[in-house]
């Protein structure tokens, strides 16, 4: 003799839906004619800049955001910049708090939305990319992809390190529709692609 339990699990069973296939995979939408063009636009609309200079010589190619002479803090990853003040001296990451400027390597760019993929390399690294007043991020002209798509799938899946999309500077907006940048990170943002 069968159960109540049996009898209702049995129903149960028999009015389960059937099981869905697997997603139709996505097709990456189409990549932009020009892509430098497209990717100085979506930085642009982000609130960033994007410069092109040579590989050998870049540092005394760009237009800083202040006076190189001004700077007082950097901390930077790129042997071409060496720190300066508490970009140098700092010993955890609060005193990072005066920083001038932040200069980072990138991984890539994405030309789709003016998107730089950063691998910090230690925990000071991404301190001082949130609390520098400036950010450069320097990458290989030859190191951007045209969309998210091909973006993520460079990404390794296995990995455990730290990773992150930054774009233009740090932005927050009220419900009276008032943007203003670098309220909780850098005021300025700027791409710095090498050629060469």
């Amino acid at each position: 003799m069968r159960s109540a339990r049996e009898d209702i699990f049995e129903r149960l069973e028999r009015a389960r839906p059937p099981r869905p296939g697997p997603p139709p995979a996505m097709t990456p939408p189409p990549a932009a004619i020009d892509p430098i063009a497209c990717l100085r636009d979506r930085l642009t609309e982000a609130g960033g800049t994007l410069q092109i200079a040579s590989r050998n010589d870049w540092a005394n190619q760009i237009a800083w955001p202040v006076e190189r002479s001004e700077l007082v803090h950097v901390y930077s990853s790129r042997p071409e910049v060496p720190h300066q003040g508490v970009g140098e001296s700092a010993r955890t990451n609060h005193e990072l708090a005066p920083l001038d400027l932040c200069i980072l390597s990138g991984d890539f760019a994405v030309v789709e939305n003016g998107a730089v993929w950063q691998t910090p390399t230690t925990a000071r690294e991404r301190a001082a990319a949130l609390l520098a007043t400036h950010l450069i991020l320097v990458v290989d002209l030859d190191e951007i992809v045209p969309t998210l798509h091909q973006a993520y799938a460079r990404i390794p899946s296995d990995s455990p390190s730290f990773g992150w999309f930054l774009c233009g500077p740090s932005k927050t907006a009220d419900i009276e529709q008032s943007l203003v940048l670098g309220a909780h990170g850098p005021c300025t943002m700027s791409l710095v692609l090498l050629e060469g």
